[in-house]
């Protein structure tokens, strides 16, 4: 489980970068001088964007640590049927 949970995290963080290269090199069709508002929170507040994405990710492993895992359900299923 962990093997494959660390192939996924490395696969997701890959796609990420992937994507954020791309969308920092290739300019959006009908993009206009006027700066838009993700613009000018990237460019301006940067740190705070990089801080709350990340504690998004915290957050949402977190929330997968406290759930059970697969061996946990097992037993627990096994434990309610023999009661």
């Amino acid at each position: 489980m962990s093997r494959q949970f660390l192939h996924r995290g490395l696969l997701v963080i890959a796609l990420l970068s992937l994507g954020a290269l791309l969308a920092r090199f290739i300019p959006a069709p009908g993009a206009s001088e006027i700066a838009g508002l993700g613009e000018v929170l990237w460019l301006e507040r940067r740190a705070d964007l990089l801080i709350q994405m990340g504690l998004m990710l915290v957050g949402a492993l977190g929330i997968r640590s406290l759930l059970p895992g697969e061996e946990e359900e097992e037993e627990a299923h096994d434990d309610v049927l023999l009661g």
